[in-house]
């Protein structure tokens, strides 16, 4: 059976889709099958920047799947398919909004990565995603794992530095070592429809999302 990772927040405007996409990049160049899902059902991102993409395809496939079922057709399809990873963008929305979507990924999920920008604000908005982690690990029959990724960083400030561990202490979960900084090449690459190995290979951004997806990996073994 495929890994499944799920990136996942009720805050919107963390990175969700932008990490998804590149991590599920990241995932396709190191050989693996990979299967991208648009659950976001409120914005749709993940599907919009496909249709804005040159010709060729992004070495990953990429469907929506926008109902509260997933836990249910999620399994069904991959028992008919050989991917290796699948990676889930959910929607914004905690226990009181679009949780329905979300707790559904959540569910089928071995690895959730949760990105969160380094602000107090953010980490404050976050920990209903947290206490829906611990909710559903109640009834789950396996374990989750679950990591803080520090997403949207600003270079060279003293919040930069200390967003790792002030994350840690507000959110109370382990925070992966890699960190994404805020550059325009990711922005730029995802409005051209481009993953950031497409648009910028050798660049510091694209090096960062390698990591990342290296990490992703020793996350699952």
């Amino acid at each position: 059976m495929a890994s499944i990772i799920a990136l996942a927040n009720n805050k919107g405007g963390t990175g969700k889709t932008t990490t998804a996409l590149n991590l599920a990049a990241g995932l396709a160049r190191d050989d693996h099958r990979v299967l991208l899902i648009d659950a976001d059902d409120q914005s749709g991102t993940a599907t919009d920047w496909r249709n804005v993409r040159p010709d060729h395809a992004p070495g990953f496939e990429l469907v929506a799947m926008r109902a509260p079922t997933l836990h249910v057709e999620l399994p069904a399809l991959l028992e008919r398919s050989q991917y290796s990873h699948v990676v889930i963008d959910c929607p914004p929305g905690g226990p009181n909004s679009g949780g329905k979507m979300t707790r559904s990924a959540l569910w089928v999920a071995q690895l959730v990565i949760i990105p969160v920008a380094p602000s107090g604000p953010d980490f404050w908005a976050s920990d209903p995603m947290i206490q829906m982690l611990d909710e559903l690990a109640i009834g789950r029959p396996t374990p989750v794992v679950s990591r803080l990724l520090i997403n949207r960083k600003t270079a060279n400030t003293r919040l930069g530095r200390e967003a790792r561990s002030a994350a840690g202490d507000m959110l109370a979960l382990p925070v992966l070592k890699t960190e994404i900084t805020q550059r325009a090449s990711i922005a730029e690459a995802i409005t051209r429809g481009l993953t950031i190995f497409e648009f910028d290979s050798g660049g510091l951004a694209a090096l960062e999302y390698q990591d990342l997806t290296q990490e992703v990996l020793a996350c699952l073994s």
